[in-house]
């Protein structure tokens, strides 16, 4: 069975940097934890970061977000805490994937590539529950829709618990498994 996790966006920006969140930072441990449980049972594991260019503010998306925030190369745009180590350091079954906006059109090809084929099982977790996390989720479970798709409530933050909330909602309306 292939089983994969999704960390999307978890990056210093969203942590520590230009759109702090305290929320995030506290999902770190465990987010780590569960890295550690997928690489340790065979699993797959994709990193998103949310990749813009010097221009951002120029872009559609900058319009909407006027906070430049991931730009390429920028401290604010690694991986935040111990996760940046992924970055660097060659893991089976492990990659990290960079995308220009909330939900990536490209993400099926590169879960493909990882896995070799359609995964069994999709969880996701990061940031930002109500933008990133929701839009991959939408754009994974539309190119594999067998697999059902989990969403690890208390390994995603959103600016707000509302925001992140309401997400939740939404996603549970849609099928999502929320645990």
């Amino acid at each position: 069975m292939k089983k994969l996790l999704v960390v999307v966006d978890y990056q210093n920006d969203f942590v520590t940097g230009a759109l702090e969140n305290p929320a995030a930072r506290k999902l770190e441990d465990g987010i780590a934890a569960k890295v550690t449980e997928y690489e340790q049972s065979g699993g797959y594991v994709l990193f998103t970061r949310d990749t813009h260019p010097e221009n951002y503010l120029q872009t559609r998306e900058g319009m909407f977000l006027p906070v430049p925030h991931c730009v390429r190369g920028t401290d604010g745009w690694h991986l935040y805490g111990k996760l940046a180590a992924y970055e660097n350091e060659v893991h089976p079954n492990v990659m990290v994937v960079d995308k220009p906006t909330f939900g990536s059109a490209a993400l099926p090809g590169q879960v493909l590539t990882l896995c070799g084929g359609a995964p069994d099982e999709i969880a996701l977790c990061g940031v930002v529950t109500d933008i990133c996390v929701l839009s991959n989720a939408i754009v994974l479970h539309s190119h594999f829709l067998n697999a059902p798709v989990t969403i690890h409530r208390s390994l995603c933050a959103a600016a707000t618990e509302e925001n992140h909330e309401r997400a939740l909602a939404v996603l549970a309306g849609m099928g999502y498994n929320i645990v």
